[in-house]
């Protein structure tokens, strides 16, 4: 807000991070419109003023938008600046959370389960809280961690992890607990656990350490069902004693000096849960730990179809679609400049353009996956020309150059 009772000549703005001024607002005298400048900085086009205090207003904020800035007011009669600080923090909207569990039998026989919930934010600090609390369960690691102690006769429990920042808050599926200390099993498609990134027709290794000093009896891995078992061989080293068989068989081996499992080489029906289910010898202690294996393949060259329509003020409105033949999951769509006149959709492969003359001339699609990426361009100044009008159109043009020339010729 503006000093009450003061005459405002002008504000600066201005930001740490980017040399000299981002704005000025000069205040005209007798109520005239005020006057704006953006200097050509990276907030260009992207800032407004708001409001009778002539506040500054960020469009379209970024992660590089946020830190410190400063408001320089210069009042009419005198010559001393008043100077404002601020401090922009930028949030993202919080995706639901994902819940790993692990689990092992402690020494006085109890199940102790291990709730750990990972909310993906590149922003800010996230807070976390469970739901519901118990004299049976202990949170820990800032509220991320819960754990839960179950005796013989509980039955099972549902929690919930939910997680907010200063805009956005969300919640996680409701996460099952059984009431005992299960075994490998069958994991279902929801176990996450450690994300572990693998491509078509390469190996991949699940990760597995065991405690220190302790001694394993076997090492089970399991996914939709049993996949391999792992034991103790000569001076300790693991070997396979089961897994030869069924969709891994001939595709796994065990790195040295450990009991992680590889695949190789990887299919992308190997994409899902994978568990390791650890039984040690002394303590007679169970321990778990959840993989989700993800299998992709490289990215071919985008396609991308267009459509235009020429308006009657000169503007040339364009549709651009990015495909891929085989797209496969986790695939981002981004383009190639971006501003003002441009709109995003279906989830970033379609591009809306306000075109004119003078703007770029091409664009270009890049998809991208957690192994590969690829792109493509496209002419658009070819799609704004009346020889690329759709045939209906033409028609209508060449009929209104027939009228006109018949007009002329009457006169």
């Amino acid at each position: 807000m503006l000093p009450v009772g003061q005459h405002v000549e002008s504000i600066f703005w201005m930001c740490r991070s980017v040399p000299g001024t981002i704005a000025t607002v000069t205040l005209e005298e007798a109520g005239g419109p005020d006057i704006f400048y953006q200097a050509e900085t990276r907030y260009w086009d992207r800032l407004s003023v708001v409001g009778p205090g002539r506040s500054l207003q960020i469009s379209h904020l970024s992660w590089e938008d946020a830190g410190p800035y400063q408001a320089h007011i210069n009042l009419r009669n005198s010559h001393i600046p008043h100077t404002w600080e601020y401090s922009l923090n930028v949030y993202e909207q919080l995706a639901r959370p994902r819940v790993t569990m692990s689990s092992r039998i402690s020494g006085n026989g109890h199940c102790l389960v291990i709730l750990t919930c990972v909310a993906e934010s590149r922003g800010g600090t996230v807070t976390y809280s469970w739901t519901p609390l118990g004299p049976r369960t202990v949170v820990s690691h800032g509220g991320s961690v819960l754990s839960v102690s179950l005796r013989p006769g509980d039955g099972a429990l549902n929690f919930t992890c939910m997680v907010k920042n200063p805009v956005s808050n969300s919640s996680s599926l409701p996460v099952l607990v059984p009431p005992s200390c299960t075994g490998p099993g069958i994991l279902g498609e929801d176990t996450m656990g450690e994300i572990v990134i693998g491509t078509l027709g390469k190996s991949a290794t699940l990760p597995l350490e065991v405690p220190v000093g302790q001694e394993v009896e076997k090492v089970t891995w399991s996914s939709r069902g049993l996949v391999a078992t792992l034991q103790p061989g000569r001076a300790g080293k693991p070997i396979l004693v089961d897994g030869t068989q069924g969709p891994y068989s001939r595709r796994l081996s065990v790195p040295q000096h450990g009991y992680s499992l590889q695949i190789s080489p990887l299919r992308l029906q190997d994409s899902g849960p994978f568990r390791a289910w650890i039984t040690l010898h002394n303590p007679p202690i169970n321990i778990t730990k959840d993989f989700t294996l993800r299998v992709y393949e490289h990215l071919q060259e985008p396609s991308i179809t267009a459509s235009s329509q020429i308006m009657e003020d000169g503007t040339c409105l364009v549709t651009l679609a990015c495909s891929l033949d085989q797209a496969g999951e986790d695939v981002q769509y981004s383009w190639d400049p971006r501003g003002r006149r441009t709109v995003v959709s279906h989830g970033g492969s379609t591009l809306n353009i306000s075109w004119r003359s003078g703007v770029s001339d091409s664009y270009r699609c890049t998809v991208e996956n957690p192994i590969s990426q690829s792109s493509g361009s496209i002419p658009i100044r070819p799609l704004c020309s009346a020889s690329y009008l759709p045939r209906s159109w033409r028609k209508e043009f060449l009929l209104f150059l027939v009228l006109v020339a018949l007009q002329i010729e009457h006169i």
